[in-house]
C-alpha cells in the first residue's frame, strides 16, 4: 500500500512544472485554516513563522529553531515555487494527517511535509510535523 501511495505521490509531483507558478497547496474541502497557514509559511520559507504559529503544543519549539529549520534556511532560503497537498486523512472524531510536497525548478525531487493534528474543544491543534527529501521516510510516519 505504501509503495503504491509513494508512486502516486511521485507521479503527481512530476507534472509540477507544467502546472505553473500560481498553484496553491490545494486546500481541500473542510480544510483546517491552521494547516493552510502552516503550509503557506513553509512554501514561502517563513520557517520561524511556521513554528511561531503552530499552536500551543509546538510554538514553544521556537527556542529550538535551528534544530528544526537550520538546514532549510541554508538549503531553501527562498522557499519553493510549487506545493501540492497529496494526502489528507481524517479519522473521526478529531484526528487529521496531511502530506504536502514542495518543489522548485532546480530540484530533482520534492521536500515532503507531514502535518498531524487533533481537534481539541473544536480548535485544530498541530501535534507533530516532519519533513524530509525522502518521501518514503515521511510515508513511514503515517499513523
Amino acid at each position: 500500500m505504501k509503495k503504491r501511495l509513494l508512486a502516486l505521490l511521485l507521479s503527481v509531483m512530476s507534472i509540477g512544472p507544467a502546472l505553473g507558478q500560481g498553484l496553491s497547496c490545494g486546500a481541500a474541502a473542510k480544510s483546517w485554516p491552521l494547516f493552510e497557514r502552516l503550509k503557506g509559511h513553509f512554501l514561502k520559507a517563513e520557517y520561524r513563522a511556521f513554528l511561531e504559529n503552530s499552536g500551543p503544543m509546538l510554538e514553544h519549539e521556537v527556542e529550538n529553531y535551528d534544530a528544526y529549520f537550520g538546514v532549510m534556511d541554508e538549503l531553501f532560503p527562498e522557499g519553493f515555487t510549487l506545493c501540492q497537498t497529496v494526502l489528507i486523512r481524517d479519522e473521526e472524531p478529531a484526528f487529521r494527517q496531511e502530506i504536502v510536497m514542495y518543489m522548485r525548478d532546480d530540484m530533482r525531487g520534492p521536500i515532503t511535509l507531514l502535518l498531524i493534528g487533533v481537534m481539541i474543544r473544536g480548535v485544530p491543534q498541530l501535534v507533530y510535523f516532519n519533513y524530509n527529501s525522502n518521501s518514503a521516510a515521511v510515508l513511514g510516519e503515517l499513523k
